[in-house]
């Protein structure tokens, strides 16, 4: 899905921007109500979760995702910040590659390549090599969240969500992991709605037919929808250029080969991570940015529609996503895609040298 198909933000109608500006007066009052302490914590996930994205996309998602029931994905807003808060999502991000287990990384058993044919990045699974049991659950689902949160920044306007190939070639009852499965499906349905475009099973064996019997329930008829079992690799090419398929897909892309971070890439990240000036400095001016689009949207919500409090809007909504940038290096780390190229992020190394400048040694 593109941000101009029906209900996303450049085609919204009449009654769907009215369901999102009752959502951001439901999520106003919770912010400004002087009974609950964590408002301000609440409000900078939120802000966080956002990323580099409008606010507004994210809320749609949510509306979406509840079929344009306010109360419900006002609840769901609430359930997926205390979710990111009680996981530690802000924190595994912080910490990145780092944190998780390098050797089930470099099983190549999930990966982004891509982008397919309609422009959308491609997580691909190879699900021989996920071995229920090889690695501890905890260990697979930080994996897991954190391929989430990566995912997020390799999609490209107007994109949001991405393409999931999920290879069955060669697989057995020691592949099937129906924990981790359930714990992915609650991931996509409840904590990153709308972030599943399209799912191809590819090569499935007559033995996951008896898997798919018990798995098909637990998913929402939509997510359901969106997946298709191919079996003949031509077929595939429809949706995917086999330059951007793995060898065993009769593709040209080169098998994974996981790139860990350099001691240079450490060192940078040591000394961005020193520099708690900065930090403070980043985490105020984003906190700053992110009370003004609040303030402005208040007006918005409230019945402000002219063409001024749009425009002041928007650029409140820039002003936000360029305070996110500086703040990045300081809570998020680059990641094997940075180091392909895929992610582009040179505020990474514009923070490094504008300190080392303004370092006295």
């Amino acid at each position: 899905m593109t941000t101009y198909d029906p209900g996303h933000i450049n085609n919204l109608d009449k009654n769907q921007v009215k369901a999102l500006k009752d959502l951001w007066l439901l999520l106003e009052r919770e912010f400004r109500d002087p009974e609950k302490p964590v408002n301000s914590t609440v409000e900078m996930e939120i802000s966080l979760a956002s990323g580099y994205d409008n606010p507004d996309m994210i809320l749609l998602r949510w509306l979406r995702a509840k079929k344009w029931n306010v109360q419900s994905a006002f609840q769901q807003c609430r359930d997926t910040i205390k979710w990111r808060q009680e996981w530690g999502v802000k924190e595994l991000v912080a910490r990145g590659e780092m944190d998780l287990c390098e050797e089930e990384i470099r099983t190549g058993k999930s990966y982004f390549t891509g982008p397919d044919k309609a422009g959308r990045p491609i997580s691909y699974v190879s699900v021989k090599d996920h071995i229920k049991g090889q690695f501890p659950p905890e260990s697979t689902e930080k994996v897991t969240v954190y391929t989430m949160e990566t995912g997020r920044k390799l999609l490209r306007p107007p994109h949001e969500s991405v393409t999931v190939i999920f290879d069955m070639t060669g697989f057995g009852l020691k592949n099937m992991d129906y924990p981790h499965l359930k714990f992915l499906i609650n991931l996509l349905e409840n904590y990153y709605p709308e972030s599943f475009a399209l799912g191809l099973i590819i090569n499935a064996p007559w033995i996951f037919n008896g898997c798919w019997y018990i798995i098909k329930p637990w998913l929402d008829p939509i997510v359901e929808s969106k997946i298709h079992f191919i079996n003949n690799l031509n077929d595939l090419t429809e949706f995917v250029d086999p330059s951007m398929l793995p060898k065993q897909l009769n593709g040209t892309q080169p098998d994974f080969q996981y790139i860990p971070p350099s001691e240079e890439e450490l060192a940078k990240l040591a000394v961005i991570r020193n520099d708690q000036k900065g930090k403070l400095k980043a985490e105020e001016e984003h906190r700053k940015a992110a009370e003004k689009y609040l303030q402005v949207t208040e007006k918005w919500v409230r019945g402000d529609d002219t063409d001024e409090i749009l425009e002041e809007r928007r650029l409140a909504t820039q002003e936000l996503r360029d305070a996110f940038e500086q703040l990045v290096p300081y809570v998020s780390t680059q990641t094997h895609y940075h180091r392909t190229g895929a992610i582009q992020e040179p505020i990474f190394d514009i923070v490094y040298q504008r300190i080392k400048e303004n370092s006295p040694n």
